[in-house]
């Protein structure tokens, strides 16, 4: 929808979730990470989280969601929803390959 739309969601430059020293998209397969967009407000209307972003998202903040696995109006549920595309733009760690996050363990 967002693409539709002409949004941009992708940053070329994006760390890949599954490849951290690569950057690009994988076309939707919910397995780089790269379109995160954080969720400002309407978090009741989406889909809830599957074990896939549960992964891709580890070690980020609860209101950044994977766009490529994430329904909006899941179950026919009105309201209204306010993104920020690109969330990873404001953290040197998640735009640049070369500088790995540590993701403490729980």
């Amino acid at each position: 929808l967002l693409q539709r739309k002409g949004i941009k969601i992708y940053n070329p430059k994006s760390k890949r979730f599954d490849m951290p020293y690569a950057t690009g998209d994988c076309a939707g397969e919910g397995l780089c990470g790269t379109c995160l967009v954080k969720v400002e407000e309407g978090m009741e209307v989406l889909s809830p989280r599957e074990p896939l972003e549960d992964m891709i998202t580890r070690g980020r903040p609860l209101s950044w969601r994977a766009s490529c696995r994430t329904v909006v109006g899941y179950e026919n549920r009105p309201g209204t929803l306010k993104i920020k595309t690109q969330p990873m733009n404001d953290f040197q760690d998640e735009i640049d390959p070369g500088v790995r996050s540590v993701i403490p363990e729980t």
